[in-house]
């Protein structure tokens, strides 16, 4: 559940009269005690997300040696469960005749355990086998990741293979991501066969609109409707779509339009939709339903 806030007023009293000019709000153990725990659950939210999000690598440095039971390291950068810490360089006395995992706690003072659970909860760097005097055995256990892996928006590159794109004010990426600005996913973008259609200014798809062929009608009947209409392309005139009306009702309104789609040759049928109309008691259009 989302966070009650509290709003807080001053308690504001007239200098002169004395009188309660605001009635300020209370500070009572409860209003403060709903405060702490509203800052600790979202702290333990914070900690969650870095954890998921960022996890424990280190960054640079705490390269570990080691003189005796005596384990140096030097200066680094690391995240401790999502949290990061410049660490200094420093030494830790190790426990002789014992295996020990060095880890950077999430106070960010690095310290030693036997329970490589509880250095892998953490951020795990180093594990070390000693026997009475020295170190015997020596692991690297540091997850080490480039800082490159943390780009800051400026270093965003503007173009170039291999980059982070980077989008402009309008949320446009600056370079295209698919290798073809012109294409996506194997597709072409235009109006031709199995390409995928452009839009025009009013978003409707440019291909194949209605209104950009040339219309030419024919076979009038007694009413003064053409029952033939063929839409041509400008381009080349060849035929795109052929609409004829039939299966006139008692009044003469048709109720079957089929129309015939042809290929760019404008004479192979590429499909054919049948279209039923319906008409209302005064003779006008109230549906036009394709089949399926």
């Amino acid at each position: 559940m989302a966070y009650q806030k509290t709003t807080w007023v001053d308690h504001i009293v007239d200098p002169v009269t004395g009188d309660v000019v605001q009635q300020g709000t209370k500070v009572t153990a409860t209003r403060l005690n709903k405060m702490e725990q509203g800052i600790a659950e979202a702290q333990v939210l914070t900690e969650a997300l870095a954890q998921t999000v960022i996890g424990s690598p280190v960054v640079s440095g705490l390269e570990f040696s080691a003189s005796g039971l005596t384990a140096q390291w030097t200066a680094g950068v690391a995240y401790a469960n999502g949290v990061r810490f410049e660490v200094n360089a420093g030494s830790i006395k190790l426990s002789a005749t014992q295996g020990q995992y060095i880890f950077l706690d999430s106070d960010g003072v690095v310290k030693n355990t036997t329970s490589q659970e509880a250095a892998d909860a953490k951020c795990n760097l180093w594990y070390f086998a000693t026997d009475a005097s020295s170190i015997i055995t020596s692991v690297d256990n540091r997850n080490i990741v480039s800082k490159d892996m943390f780009v800051k928006e400026s270093e965003v590159a503007a173009s170039g293979a291999n980059k982070i794109a980077r989008l402009d004010g309008a949320g446009k990426g600056a370079f295209s991501i698919t290798g073809d600005a012109a294409s996506v996913g194997g597709k072409t973008i235009g109006q031709g066969a199995n390409q995928i259609p452009t839009r025009d200014a009013s978003s409707r798809l440019v291909a194949d609109q209605l209104a950009n062929f040339k219309k030419n009608k024919s076979s009038k009947d007694a009413n003064g409707i053409f029952k033939i209409v063929e839409y041509r392309r400008v381009a080349d005139n060849t035929l795109y779509m052929k609409s004829t009306l039939s299966n006139p009702d008692a009044k003469g309104n048709y109720q079957t339009d089929t129309r015939v789609y042809y290929k760019t040759d404008g004479a192979t049928v590429d499909s054919t939709v049948t279209v039923t109309i319906s008409y209302d008691a005064d003779g006008d259009v109230v549906s036009e339903v394709p089949s399926a």
